[in-house]
């Protein structure tokens, strides 16, 4: 998490840069496709801390499920957190489980933020960064699965630039009259922790 110039990293992490490491040699040399895509993801001083296996553009869909199947045994026998999206062809492996909503609850002690938070997330992975937050707000896209996202609201893809603008326009004070924002029909159905506004 960078806060100004400030990188503050999860303690167990560094222990765990050999583990990811192995784990991306073995995916690089396990899977025989060309078409799966295998993306690194690294924090801002260059260390590789997860990565992504996907095999959305494969035209043999059996071996590519067969070979990332394999590596996924694989990253769990070391010790790594997979993370699996519903029935899409790809998951990510971290080093340590992300949790966004504790990142989001550090930062806002750091800056002394106490309320007036609004957040803008994509995925499942979002949720507790939704709960951490005051307005939260669920972007969706074609592999959105509505069902969940534990935000408040949601807004399209395509929408996101309007959005952002029409924020701005308003000084930055969210409403869910704006055009383009709906409420998330399965709020109602689901009782999550939320924190309240004020």
């Amino acid at each position: 998490m960078r806060i100004g110039k400030r990188v503050l990293k999860r303690e167990c992490l560094e222990d765990r840069l050999t583990s990811i490491s192995l784990a991306l040699d073995y995916a690089k040399s396990h899977i025989t496709d060309p078409r799966v895509e295998i993306e690194e993801k690294q924090y801002s001083e260059g260390c590789i801390v997860a990565f992504c296996v996907d095999w959305r553009r494969t035209e043999d869909s059996k071996t590519a499920k067969r070979e990332t199947e394999c590596v996924a045994a694989y990253c769990q026998a070391l010790g790594l957190e997979l993370f699996r999206y519903e029935t899409q062809p790809f998951y990510d492996v971290y080093s340590v489980a992300p949790d966004k909503g504790w990142a989001l609850q550090h930062m806002l002690n750091e800056l002394a933020v106490e309320n007036g938070v609004l957040y803008l997330g994509d995925s499942e992975m979002d949720n507790s960064a939704f709960r951490s937050s005051n307005v939260s707000v669920g972007v969706v896209h074609d592999e959105t699965s509505l069902k969940t996202l534990e935000c408040d609201y949601l807004v399209k893809f395509e929408h996101v630039p309007g959005f952002l603008n029409v924020l701005l326009a308003n000084n930055l004070l969210f409403s869910s009259d704006f055009p383009m924002v709906e409420i998330n029909p399965n709020r109602e159905e689901k009782h999550w922790t939320k924190k309240s506004a004020s």
